[in-house]
C-alpha cells in the first residue's frame, strides 16, 4: 500500500514508467486493495494518463492499453453487471 501511495505523490514523472510502476504494484498481490478510495483513484490515473497519450499527444502504440484502461475503469466503477447492459449502453449512445 505504501508502494503505491508513493508512486502517486511522484506521478509528475516520466508517464510511461508511473504508469508501469503502477500496474506492478497492482499486480503484485500486496495489499492494494484495502483502501478503496486510493485504489479507484489509481485506476481513474491509469485511465486519464493512457487518455491523454493516446487521444492528446497521438500515441497510437497505447491504444491498446488505453482500451483496456477503459474496460478496467468500468470494472472499477462497478456500473456494469454483464454483457448486455454494456451493449445497451453503446446502443444508446448511437442513437444522436
Amino acid at each position: 500500500m505504501e508502494r503505491l501511495r508513493e508512486l502517486m505523490r511522484g506521478r509528475k514523472k516520466n508517464r510511461l514508467e508511473f504508469l508501469r510502476g503502477v500496474v506492478e504494484v497492482l499486480l503484485s498481490g500486496e495489499d492494494v486493495y484495502s483502501d478503496e478510495v486510493l485504489f479507484r483513484d489509481t485506476v481513474e490515473e491509469i485511465y486519464s494518463n493512457l487518455r491523454s497519450m493516446v487521444i492528446d499527444e497521438g500515441k497510437k502504440e497505447l491504444l491498446d492499453a488505453y482500451e483496456d484502461a477503459v474496460i478496467l475503469r468500468a470494472m472499477v466503477s462497478g456500473r456494469y453487471g454483464d454483457v448486455r447492459e454494456v451493449l445497451e449502453d453503446i446502443m444508446k449512445r448511437l442513437e444522436v
